[in-house]
């Protein structure tokens, strides 16, 4: 069996080679496009990461691939449906450490709620002052509505209720751990109508994509404050730029966002850019906005549980074990 590994990181690479040592391994910290075919062509298991982007032309360089298994929870880089016409096994990452998201998500609601990032600024100018213009919100006194109350959104939903917000939630299924912490399922008009705090945590589809655009916006309360720590594809970064400007958005929390790749990869050094990348840039100067690079997975025990449940995943299916519990393609 040979096994390769593409976008690891330092702490990933020693845990693989370790724990995967009686098998044939190839480890890369590129993506699979910065990749030779030729040298990983024969792979029979991929391990890659949501920068990899596994179009119809990338896989179809490989000659024996018998499983994918990508380090996150997402899968919209993969097309699943190739995959499934070419009997390639595709595994995901379930429930890693939903918790992690979930506080980096009230980290960002903490920040804006609180206005760290202006009252940062102001403390670097030696301005102690206590003035109007830093005045914070009780979240008690705040409405949270969560979009997408699978694991993530039910983590959040958790610390919601410790900070004895009123929770509102929208998902095709209810969770009833959700209505146990006194959520109320609303439509998703309604919820977007009634919430003071509106968070994402929904897979990107194409049922997903922009599912807030400007309509959307149009409906939210004046002054909301909008987080999104799903996937960048989620959020129209054109309406949200425009709702910024106009004040309808108060405060923005992202962890993702569209084009995310060309700063993260450094693929502004190649001259690529975009006209999305170039209004998060500008938006992220502003004292209402944070921006993150995709990092509310990035703690010691989401990681941790990500090398083990990887390493786990390939050594059930060499073995020819259940592996259905991680599949989304059978």
């Amino acid at each position: 069996m040979k096994i390769v590994f593409t976008s690891v990181r330092k702490d990933e690479k020693s845990y693989f080679l370790e724990n995967l040592k009686q098998f044939h391994i190839l480890e890369f910290q590129q993506t699979i496009n910065k990749i030779d075919p030729e040298k990983v062509k024969d792979a029979d298991i991929l391990s890659v990461f949501i920068f990899d982007r596994l179009d119809r032309e990338t896989l179809s360089k490989f000659d024996n691939l018998k499983l994918i298994i990508t380090r996150s929870t997402g899968v919209d880089h993969i097309d699943l449906e190739y995959c499934r016409q070419k009997g390639i096994k595709v595994a995901h990452i379930p429930g890693y450490s939903p918790e992690s998201i979930a506080e980096h998500t009230f980290g960002l609601i903490l920040c804006l709620t609180r206005k760290l990032k202006k009252i940062e600024k102001r403390a670097e100018r030696l301005d102690y002052s206590i003035q109007p213009e830093i005045m914070g919100k009780d979240l008690y006194t705040l409405s949270l509505g969560i979009i997408g109350t699978g694991r993530i959104g039910t983590a959040v939903a958790r610390i919601a209720s410790a900070f004895r917000m009123k929770i509102f939630a929208y998902d095709i299924r209810e969770n009833p751990e959700v209505i146990d912490l006194g959520g109320e399922y609303l439509p998703l008009e309604e919820l977007l109508k009634k919430s003071d705090i509106i968070t994402l945590h929904t897979p990107l589809t194409d049922k997903t994509y922009h599912l807030i655009d400007r309509k959307a916006i149009s409906l939210m309360k004046d002054g909301v404050i909008l987080i999104n720590t799903s996937r960048g594809g989620v959020v129209d970064t054109d309406a949200v730029y425009e709702a910024l400007q106009s004040g309808k958005i108060a405060g923005l929390g992202l962890d993702v966002f569209e084009d995310e790749k060309i700063l993260m990869l450094n693929q502004y050094e190649e001259g690529k850019s975009s006209d999305k990348v170039m209004k998060i840039l500008k938006l992220n100067s502003q004292d209402n906005v944070v921006v993150t690079p995709h990092v509310a997975f990035f703690t010691e025990k989401a990681t941790e549980n990500i090398k083990h449940m990887t390493v786990e995943c390939i050594k059930k299916f060499i073995q020819g074990e259940d592996i259905s519990d991680c599949l989304v393609v059978a």
